[in-house]
C-alpha cells in the first residue's frame, strides 16, 4: 500500500488535522472532482471545501502552491454555479410549462363546460319554443272551435227592419244637396250602412264585437282582428262582408275622383244645373225614394243568409259527394264567394282605368291590364255581385227546405222568406238594368270616338261586353253628356 504525505511529513498531518478540526461543517469531494484529480494523475490525501471553509491539496510528490489551489477551487465553484444556474433554468422552464399546461386544461375545461351550458339552453329555449308554438297554436284551434261553436249555438238577433230602412235612406237624402249624390256617395253609404248593421249582429251573438268604445286605432285592430276569426267561421258573416267592401270602396273611389280631378266636379255641377231645370229640390223626393226602395232591395238578400244560415261556415272540403244538402250547401258557399269576386272584378277595373288615364291622358283607350277581357269590368263585377248575392238567398232557402224535418214541411220556410226573396229579386233586375243601360251607353260613346281605331277594333274583337241592355242612339249633345256621365260612373 503506498504511503502518503502524512506518513513522510508528520508536521504535514497535524496541519490537515488542524484544519478539519476548525472547518465548520465539512462534506466529501463530489465524485466528479475525485475522478477529474484521479484522470490528472494525482492522488489526493482529502479534500474539503464549502462556501466560507478552506482546504489543502498535498501532491505526493511535492507541495502545490496555494495561487494553484485557488484557482483550481474557484474553477470548481464556477463549474458548480453553472451546473447550479441551469437546473435552476431547468426547473424555471418546467415550472413554467406545468403552469401553461394547467392553465390550458383549465381553459379547455372552461370552454367546454361553457359550450355545454349554451348547448343545454339552446335545447331548453327551442324546448320553450316548441311548447310555446304548440300551446299558441292550440289556443288559436280552440278560439276558432269556440267561435264556430258561439256562431252555430247563438241565434242572430237581426237588426229592426227601420234601422235598415234609415240605413238605406239617410244617406240618399244627400241628393238634395247635389242631385248626383244621391246615386253616388247615397250608394256606397247605403250598402256600407246596412250591411254594417247586419254583420255587427252577427259579431255580437258570437262574441266577437266589431267596435269597442277605445281610442280610434285600437277600435280599428280590434274590428279587423274580429273579421279575421268572423269571416271563415259564418257564411251570413262573409255575405255582409262582401257588401260592406263594396260600399266603402265605392265611397272611397269616388271621394278620389272629386278630390284629385277637376273634370268629375265639372261633370257633377252639369247634372247639378239639369236637375235645377227641371224644377225644385222637393221635386227630387220620387226619384230618391226610389233610390232608397232598390238599396233596401239589395241588402235582403243577407238578411235571408243571416237567417236561415246562422250556424253554417265558410269552410267546406271539394266534392259533391253527401247528397243534395251538401250540393246546396257547397253552391250556397259559391254564391257567396261569387258575390265578392263581382265586386273586387270591379274595383280592379277602376283602379285599372284610373292609373292608365293617370300615366297616359284622360283621353287614352284602356285597353290593357282586366280590360283585356272584360270590357266594362267595373259594371260586368257589380251586376256578378248583385246577381250572385240573390242567388245566395234563394240557396239558403232551398237548403233550409231540404234539411227541415219538422212537421210544418219545407213550404212553411219558402212562405216566410217569400217577402225577402221578392224584394231581392226585384233589386237584382233593378240594378242590373241600370248597369246594363250604362254599359249601352258606354259602348256607344267609345264606338263614337275609338271606332276608327284599328285597335278599338282588334280589342273588341277578343273583350267581353258584359250584361249590355239596349243600344243607346245619338239623339242630342245632353244625351253625348249623360252618356260620358255614365260612363265615368
Amino acid at each position: 500500500m503506498p504511503s502518503t504525505g502524512m506518513d513522510r511529513k508528520p508536521e504535514n498531518r497535524s496541519v490537515i488535522m488542524g484544519h478539519c478540526i476548525t472547518m465548520k461543517k465539512s462534506s466529501l469531494v463530489p465524485p466528479l472532482v475525485s475522478c477529474l484529480f484521479l484522470w490528472s494523475g494525482r492522488s489526493f490525501t482529502a479534500a474539503a471545501f464549502s462556501h466560507g471553509s478552506t482546504a489543502s491539496f498535498i501532491s505526493p510528490s511535492n507541495s502545490v502552491s496555494q495561487h494553484e489551489i485557488n484557482s483550481r477551487r474557484k474553477a470548481m465553484h464556477d463549474l458548480c454555479d453553472k451546473r447550479t444556474k441551469g437546473l435552476c433554468k431547468l426547473r424555471m422552464t418546467s415550472t413554467t410549462l406545468e403552469s401553461s399546461i394547467t392553465i390550458d386544461s383549465r381553459t379547455i375545461d372552461s370552454r367546454r363546460h361553457t359550450l355545454g351550458s349554451r348547448r343545454t339552453t339552446a335545447v331548453a329555449g327551442n324546448g320553450i319554443f316548441l311548447c310555446t308554438l304548440l300551446k299558441s297554436n292550440a289556443a288559436i284551434a280552440k278560439t276558432a272551435a269556440t267561435t264556430l261553436s258561439s256562431v252555430a249555438a247563438a241565434p242572430v238577433l237581426l237588426p229592426p227592419l227601420y234601422k235598415i230602412l234609415l240605413a238605406c235612406l239617410l244617406p240618399t237624402l244627400l241628393g238634395y244637396y247635389k242631385s248626383e249624390y244621391g246615386v253616388s256617395y247615397g250608394y256606397g253609404t247605403a250598402m256600407a250602412a246596412s250591411s254594417y248593421l247586419i254583420l255587427s249582429s252577427i259579431s255580437q251573438s258570437a262574441g266577437l264585437p266589431l267596435t269597442k268604445p277605445d281610442a280610434i286605432l285600437s277600435s280599428l285592430t280590434a274590428t279587423v282582428d274580429s273579421l279575421r276569426t268572423l269571416l271563415p267561421a259564418s257564411l251570413p258573416a262573409f255575405h255582409a262582408f262582401a257588401l260592406l267592401f263594396y260600399g266603402t270602396r265605392l265611397n272611397l273611389f269616388l271621394l278620389y275622383r272629386e278630390l284629385c280631378l277637376p273634370r268629375f266636379r265639372a261633370m257633377r255641377e252639369r247634372i247639378e244645373d239639369r236637375a235645377k231645370k227641371q224644377g225644385g229640390r222637393m221635386k227630387r223626393t220620387p226619384f230618391l225614394l226610389s233610390c232608397t226602395f232598390l238599396y233596401f232591395c239589395l241588402s235582403c238578400p243577407v238578411l235571408v243568409t243571416t237567417k236561415l244560415c246562422e250556424g253554417m261556415s265558410m269552410s267546406c272540403s271539394l266534392g259533391l259527394g253527401g247528397g243534395l244538402i251538401s250540393i246546396l250547401e257547397q253552391s250556397l258557399r259559391l254564391s257567396v264567394i261569387l258575390a265578392l269576386s263581382g265586386f273586387l272584378l270591379g274595383a280592379f277595373g277602376d283602379l285599372n282605368k284610373s292609373f292608365g288615364k293617370m300615366l297616359k291622358g284622360e283621353d287614352t283607350l284602356i285597353t290593357g291590364g282586366i280590360f283585356r277581357y272584360f270590357r266594362h269590368p267595373n259594371y260586368t263585377g257589380e251586376v256578378i255581385g248583385w246577381t250572385s248575392s240573390c242567388l245566395a238567398a234563394f240557396l239558403a232557402v232551398a237548403l233550409k227546405t231540404v234539411a227541415d224535418t219538422s212537421s210544418n214541411g219545407g213550404l212553411y220556410v219558402w212562405k216566410s222568406m217569400a217577402g225577402f226573396l221578392s224584394l231581392s229579386v226585384i233589386g237584382a233586375i233593378g240594378i242590373s238594368f241600370v248597369l246594363g243601360t250604362a254599359t249601352a251607353g258606354l259602348e256607344f260613346r267609345q264606338q263614337e270616338k275609338y271606332g276608327d281605331s284599328e285597335e278599338y277594333k282588334q280589342w273588341v274583337k277578343k273583350s267581353w261586353v258584359g250584361f249590355k241592355m239596349g243600344k243607346q242612339k245619338k239623339d242630342e249633345g245632353e244625351n253625348n253628356a249623360d252618356a260620358e256621365e255614365t260612363e265615368e260612373e
